[in-house]
């Protein structure tokens, strides 16, 4: 037999003639048929890497059972193909009633006029409890013709679970009802995307209606629970990741018994009635998390604004206000055996009408004043202490500094102010001085104590600050950018301010918190300088999302007044350290709560960016040596290893190819070089050239919770 070899082009025509032939045995006519219909335009659900879902329509049959339909579409709108009925995590279905509707038995203390959200999808709990907690759930229903996909990216779907509300109350047509759709799927990345999705209407009418019963927003939780990290919303297997979705299953009457545990299994003490209300579960949860020891939780959880910031939008924004409900006041006053574990004192017995005695006229204080209007720390929030004048002697042996504090238009004297030792030297009240030069503080912690406050006829007070017991040459010497702030006390008792008592103080019959701070700066010839000469890596307002005014030390409107005593010169305790390795933070079943790797939580857009690090800054403490002398990093290279530390992120390599990129950093057994030695080196880090900031965001984004 022969063989033939066939070059490439050779290869290409005799492929196409006998394919010609094979064509030409199929008896084509040469006329083109019809077109078929186009393709749908969109995205594979498995390709999908965002969801949003949009109820369109909603129906009860005469049978009380519920249909809807809705629309899937990706982050630009465009349809999303291909969802499953086992993608429906939830639907939930109730609607608005009164509180009467339940009975005295099953709501404590029932106001006619108070609205609340009624389940039509209740859950016998047992021992005369229930809860709004049962829902449709796609991957469990065994239904066979519930679901349809309209081949558009719109789906239809009739649940085959009917309305059982324990027979405590019926459904109304013609009652504002809602429903809570949340779907949960993977794509092809083993990414698992969720949305949850509402839709309010009047089945009586089919006209869709806002959503009811607004108290506060989805982004007053997500300040601190935001999206993205691993202490969001994101509850019972991650398909609820909303305060709205959360509410719709626990409702005002959602109790049932429940018995503590220890770590081993083993019960705690006795059952008791748990309210998991939504109120009564996050005031439960966070007043916990604040009190114990290993929470996370940075407000006080009497602090209501924290959470009910007020809405106009919203009908019932002042309802912590309203006085009508003893139940909320139990899910902090009458805490459960694990709250009192924790820390919390329970006041009163569980059971009792709290407005009995309190929330009227001639009676104790009620919500809004005992949380708020006279509530000593809320007081403290609006005092404010303000710097007028800063001078210097001809013979630059003092600093002479002025300022007042006041509440409002009110001067707050001497005698009102906490004179009291600190425990751990010093005094409780004090002003705190330093001196700013390239880009950082010059000294370290000084904090000028009440006894050298002397109050002026004006109600002003003066601060005489001595170079025999302050580092004030060092500053004078730098010409420095002075800087003050304070961290005073001032004395209260129910949020009436009232000059101290010692006795009282002691006793807790008197209240002193910090009160609030901002930082003032004058140049050396006492003239004022309007901001500070610091670059600000983090703005106070970005803090305050979930701080809101209490962060610990001070009542403070900026991070200068933090950086002050936290600066380069302190051994392992400079402000990046100390805030960092703060949120580096378990909660208390050991699940990482706030990703410190989401720069932009804290920095904003840019704050987090090294390339606005100047060259001529100062450089940052690592700790000491074995003689106590200070051991310092290159500025750029101390952004980094706040977090980097040895194990996680730190190698001989990296330490090596930082300091051959101008970095100083020391060993991976002690960080940093002697600060006597370091001016001398002439630095010139050149990190940012490469580590720019798309690409630090870009390699945190998947840190994968390490």
């Amino acid at each position: 037999m022969k063989r033939f070899n066939f070059n490439t082009t050779a290869k290409a025509v005799f492929s196409a003639g006998i394919l010609s032939f094979v064509l030409a045995g199929c008896g084509s006519d040469g006329v083109d048929g019809p077109d078929g219909p186009d393709g749908p335009i969109g995205t594979p659900i498995k390709s999908a890497t965002f969801i949003k879902s949009t109820i369109t329509e909603a129906k009860v049959d005469d049978s009380k059972l519920l249909s809807l339909t809705f629309k899937l579409a990706d982050a630009k709108g465009a349809a999303i193909f291909g969802l499953t009925q086992t993608d429906i995590a939830t639907i939930s279905f109730g609607r608005v009633g009164s509180a009467t509707e339940l009975g005295a038995d099953d709501i404590i203390n029932p106001n006619p006029e108070r609205k609340i959200w009624l389940s039509y999808f209740n859950k016998d709990k047992g021992e005369g409890y229930f809860t709004g907690s049962s829902y449709f759930d796609g991957s469990k229903s065994t239904c066979t013709d519930c679901f349809t996909d309209n081949k558009d990216g719109s789906y239809s779907i009739k649940i085959d679970k009917a309305i059982d509300t324990l027979e405590k109350y019926d459904f109304v047509a013609d009652a504002t009802n809602g429903i809570y759709l949340s779907i949960k799927t993977t794509n092809d990345q083993s990414k698992t995307l969720v949305d949850n999705s509402f839709f309010y209407w009047v089945p009586a009418t089919d006209v869709q209606v806002e959503k009811p019963l607004q108290i506060l927003a989805n982004s007053d939780c997500q300040t601190c629970h935001r999206a993205g990290q691993a202490g969001e919303l994101s509850m019972h297997g991650s398909k609820h990741n909303t305060e709205e979705a959360c509410s719709f299953c626990h409702t005002d009457y959602n109790r049932y018994s429940k018995q503590d545990k220890d770590a081993d299994g083993n019960a705690i003490g006795e059952a008791y009635a748990f309210d998991g209300s939504i109120k009564g579960m996050v005031h439960s949860i966070h007043t916990t998390a604040n009190l114990s020891s290993d929470g996370v939780y940075p407000q006080m959880t009497s602090n209501c604004l924290t959470c009910h910031n007020p809405n106009e939008d919203f009908n019932l924004t002042d309802s912590w206000k309203a006085d009508v409900d003893t139940t909320a006041c139990w899910s902090c006053h009458s805490p459960s055996p694990a709250a009192e574990a924790a820390g919390v004192k329970a006041s009163h017995k569980q059971g009792a009408n709290c407005f009995d005695c309190h929330g009227g006229e001639g009676r104790g204080r009620g919500a809004e004043s005992a949380h708020y209007s006279l509530n000593s720390n809320n007081l403290a929030s609006k005092i404010k202490v303000s710097f007028n004048s800063m001078s210097v002697a001809e013979d630059e042996s003092s600093i002479a500094v002025n300022f007042f504090v006041k509440n409002g238009n009110d001067v707050v004297t001497l005698k009102q102010i906490d004179p009291r030792p600190y425990k751990y030297g010093g005094f409780n009240s004090a002003i705190v001085i330093n001196g700013v030069l390239n880009d950082d503080f010059l000294v370290n912690y000084q904090k000028v104590g009440i006894n050298h406050f002397v109050e002026q006829t004006d109600g002003s007070i003066t601060a005489t600050i001595s170079s025999n017991d302050f580092k004030i040459k060092t500053l004078l010497d730098a010409n420095s950018t002075i800087a003050l702030s304070s961290q005073l006390h001032v004395c209260s008792r129910k949020g009436v301010i009232a000059d101290c008592s010692t006795e009282d103080l002691d006793l807790n019959k008197q209240s002193a918190p910090y009160v609030t701070s901002d930082t003032y700066y004058f140049n050396v010839d006492g003239s004022k300088v309007d901001s500070s000469p610091r670059m600000q890596h983090a703005e106070m307002k970005d803090c305050q999302q979930c701080h809101t005014t209490e962060i610990t030390h001070r009542y403070s409107n900026d991070l200068d007044g933090c950086a002050s005593c936290h600066n380069g010169t302190r051994s392992n305790s400079n402000l990046a350290i100390k805030v960092h390795s703060k949120h580096y933070v378990y909660d208390s079943s050991g699940s990482l709560f706030f990703k410190k790797t989401e720069c932009q939580a804290c920095h904003g857009d840019e704050g987090f960016s090294i390339q606005g690090i100047k060259a001529t800054a100062s450089p940052v403490a690592f700790g000491k040596d074995t003689n106590g002398d200070l051991l310092v990093v290159s500025p750029q290279t101390a952004a980094c290893v706040s977090c980097h530390v040895p194990p996680y992120g730190l190698s001989e390599s990296t330490i090596s190819h930082i300091e051959n990129n101008g970095g100083v950093i020391g060993t991976i057994e002690k960080l940093g070089i002697p600060a006597a030695d370091y001016d001398a080196m002439n630095v010139q880090e050149a990190c940012s050239t490469c580590h720019t900031d798309n690409r630090i965001l870009e390699s945190h984004s998947n840190w994968g919770g390490h």
